[in-house]
């Protein structure tokens, strides 16, 4: 890798960084909050109940998102037993984060559409831009990424509730060879390729919102 090179990677880093970090805390804290309303305190005890991304970064998502576009966060966990109505609020819990995703997103395309231009530079208002259309493909990204139904995202928790009683067998397939199936999703091209066109036909959808 030539220095032009790294010195792209890096100045790409540190808005790609930022953004994420923006993301994956309202992502995880809406998981929490949820959980919470609902009556499971587990998230809460475990310091999961905070905006704070230092509490929810996870090594590994941090660095595939760096490399491939694609990351994720460290799951928040929540025991369905406390729940009054155990299937439908784990569902419920584990749609609050793309949900909180998908909002923060269209916050940001307000923000684009409505942004002061006439008070700033061209560079600066450039700038503005380009980390706010990033920070909003990146809470869709996240949002999109954690609704495929593979443990542990969270659209698994729709396919164990609608599953988990009648092919029992079928989600423990799943959780075995989930790594497996998320790392395939990664490394082929045409399955990677699927999965950005995915993110951004819902970017495009949410953008189409606002403007």
């Amino acid at each position: 890798m030539d220095s032009k090179a790294i010195i792209d990677f890096l100045a790409s880093a540190a808005i790609i960084f930022p953004a994420f970090l923006i993301a994956l805390s309202f992502h995880e804290f809406a998981h929490a909050l949820a959980a919470t309303l609902l009556g499971d305190d587990t998230a809460k005890k475990m310091g999961r109940l905070t905006l704070n991304p230092l509490a929810h970064l996870d090594p590994m998502g941090t660095l595939f998102l760096l490399l491939f576009r694609i990351g994720w966060a460290k799951p928040v966990q929540f025991d369905m037993r406390n729940f009054k109505y155990p299937r439908l609020y784990s569902i419920i819990t584990a749609f609050a984060g793309p949900c909180a995703n998908f909002i923060l997103a269209i916050l940001f395309f307000i923000l684009i559409k409505y942004f002061p231009i006439n008070y700033f530079s061209v560079s600066v208002t450039s700038t503005f831009m380009q980390v706010f259309e990033l920070t909003a493909y990146i809470n869709v990204m996240l949002g999109v990424f954690n609704l495929l139904p593979i443990p542990p995202l969270d659209g698994s928790h729709l396919i164990i509730a609608l599953l988990y009683k009648r092919f029992p067998n079928v989600v423990v397939w799943l959780y075995r060879y989930s790594m497996f199936i998320l790392i395939f999703l990664f490394l082929m091209p045409f399955s990677r390729e699927w999965l950005i066109k995915l993110i951004f036909l819902v970017y495009n959808f949410l953008k189409s919102l606002v403007f």
